[in-house]
């Protein structure tokens, strides 16, 4: 069952090297914390004494210990886990170490190894991983891999050992059985001049797929030689959730959680914790960053590709949709950041059957706004050709008249391309990739596909910010009436200035499949799961059984069209989210749903 479980990470006014006093904080913060629903508390390095005493664990490592066997007498009753940092003696040597105690237990042991200048002077480094040692009147393990809590493995490495050439984390991680979702960072980081840029990105870095709590020391050290930053920062999976200064934070996410038949169980839950709708999209004060760093990636990897086959021109369908419109900001982004002639991005509007008025109006609309001319050529008669020389009778609106049409425009493209040395770009995005709705050697073929790690709520987000933001008021009116129109494939016959085939009627909202997208590709979460979390996300606006039938539907197209994505061309992962068939996930075109839907079928 997954549980919304919750991470507090704190320091405190700490009294230098007074233990009875640090010692007493700490239970009332473990009090207080266990009252607020906290499942888990972090504490800093040496957070009984201080880490700024030089000389003075030595005085000190007897009455550590005794304080530490008090606090875990005291914990009896608390099912909230909580680190104590403290000096501990062993073999006449003092280590620094990280005690984590709950519900009357020592529940793991561990000691520092990757020592600074001054720390060298004072502690030893030298117990091996593993090692089992006297400790409280008991057998403890020294440094373990992880501990598992209600099946949840947490793992802790404390202060430098994060710098090390292989960070403990990653060390862990390595660990595959038993790779821990939570790693708690106790640390005692001084303060630097510009350093806490650095320091954000290593946490970044370090919370890769996992939840990283970074805890360090501030207030009430000692000045003598440093300054301690007092820095609270919690990132999930490469994502900054919380930071503060010298204050504490809270943060709540869900977990797999199972209470049976534990020793050391959780009992403290958030059940009313609304799960985000996009989780995937930055924050408004990122999102200029954002769309620039889409922009920047997704142009200079046009541009090596182009550079690399000696080609200056590009040809694409303009549709007047929202991802032929991406793709068309892809290359005018790329084309004025190397100087290129923007004569060299060709483009075409190849109208049919279904091609309504108001796409096609848009499509030269974008391109006169953009500076670049929109070439015609009208497909029809030639569908109508190709549809009677293989006996159909160019009426009937089955997968063959739709088809044909994305089959032609796509045979121009490389036609075209092929004349003018040129290349073909690609305009799909992973959202219709994940649910094959993508003509196979249609539009679902390219010689680059910009789009192709974007889903289409990514894609909206990119393109309204730029009609938000844009000096040009052509660009902003076009780009705001193609953020208006209805999704379609307009492959169907019908009035030219009104969309009835709506693609978000037949394989379900965007919103919502692209939700699932991020929950299956970040986290690979079984469907169950999946559906429990957009329930939480999405219950004021969808009820349960509307997003079942979409999650059902998703995961049924997503298995029956792999042999499309098997085929996928070149593109870059701008997201992290990709299903390419060379370094995205990979399944084999086989592969029936019954496996992703045995389980949601039975619990719900």
């Amino acid at each position: 069952m997954r549980k919304n479980l919750k991470i507090r990470s704190t320091n405190f006014e700490l009294a230098l090297g007074d233990i009875n006093k640090n010692k007493e904080t700490i239970k009332n913060l473990v009090k207080t914390a266990y009252n607020d629903g906290v499942s888990i508390l972090s504490l800093p390095e040496l957070s009984l004494t201080g880490a700024s005493l030089y000389d003075g664990y030595k005085d000190m490592a007897l009455l550590a210990e005794d304080a530490i066997l008090e606090l875990k007498e005291f914990s009896k009753g608390y099912n909230i886990l909580f680190s104590v940092g403290f000096p501990l003696i062993y073999n006449r040597k003092i280590y620094n170490a990280i005690a984590l105690l709950m519900d009357g237990y020592l529940v793991d042991l561990y000691t520092k190894k990757n020592l600074s200048i001054t720390e060298k002077n004072v502690f030893a480094s030298d117990i091996p991983d593993g090692e089992v040692i006297p400790f409280l009147d008991d057998w403890c393990e020294v440094n373990p891999l992880s501990k598992s809590i209600s099946h949840l493995n947490i793992a802790v490495s404390i202060g430098e050992d994060e710098m090390m050439d292989i960070p403990r984390s990653l060390t862990y991680k390595s660990d595959i059985a038993n790779c821990p979702q939570i790693i708690l960072n106790p640390t005692a980081e001084v303060k630097m001049a510009l350093n806490e840029e650095e320091i954000l990105n290593r946490v970044r870095f370090l919370s890769k797929d996992v939840t990283y709590v970074y805890t360090s020391q501030g207030r009430g050290e000692s000045t003598t030689d440093f300054v301690y930053g007092g820095l609270n920062i919690i990132s999930e999976d490469g994502k900054v959730e919380k930071i503060i200064c010298n204050d504490q934070i809270d943060y709540v996410n869900r977990y797999r959680i199972y209470t049976d038949q534990e020793l050391l169980h959780f009992d403290k839950f958030e059940e009313n914790i609304t799960r985000e709708k996009f989780p995937y999209l930055p924050i408004y004060e990122q999102r200029d960053d954002y769309v620039r760093d889409v922009l920047d990636i997704g142009a200079s990897a046009l541009l090596t590709r182009m550079q690399k086959i000696g080609v200056k021109n590009v040809f694409l369908g303009v549709s007047g949709g929202l991802d032929s419109t991406m793709a068309l900001l892809f290359l005018v982004h790329a084309y004025n950041k190397v100087g290129y002639d923007l004569s060299g991005i060709n483009c075409y509007t190849m109208p049919a059957f279904g091609t309504s008025d108001r796409t096609k109006s848009n499509a030269y609309l974008l391109c006169e706004a953009l500076g670049l001319e929109l070439k015609e050529i009208n497909i029809t008669e030639a569908v109508k050709i190709h549809l009677r020389d293989i006996g159909h009778d160019g009426i009937t609106p089955d997968t063959a008249y739709e088809n044909a049409q994305a089959r032609e425009r796509t045979q121009i493209l490389f036609d075209l391309a092929n004349m003018h040395n040129g290349i073909v770009i690609g305009t799909g995005d992973l959202s219709e990739a994940m649910q094959g709705f993508a003509t196979f050697n249609g539009d679902q073929m390219s010689n680059y596909s910009l789009n192709a790690s974007l889903t289409k709520t990514e894609i909206r987000y990119v393109v309204g910010a730029i009609a938000e933001t844009t000096e040009n008021l052509k660009l902003k009116a076009v780009l705001d009436d193609i953020l208006d129109t209805p999704i379609s494939p307009e492959l169907i016959s019908e009035d030219k200035k009104e969309i009835s085939q709506k693609t978000e009627d037949i394989i379900g909202p965007y919103e919502l499949i692209d939700f699932f997208i991020y929950e299956h590709l970040t986290y690979h979460l079984p469907a169950e799961e999946i559906l429990e979390d957009a329930i939480s996300a999405f219950e004021d606006k969808y009820d349960k059984e509307t997003i079942k039938k979409w999650l059902i539907s998703y995961f049924k197209r997503f298995t029956a069209s792999q042999f499309k994505r098997s085929t996928a061309v070149d593109g870059p992962n701008i997201t992290g989210r990709a299903f390419s068939p060379r370094a995205g996930f990979k399944i084999p075109s086989d592969l029936g749903s019954e496996g992703y839907l045995e389980n949601l079928y039975e619990k719900n």
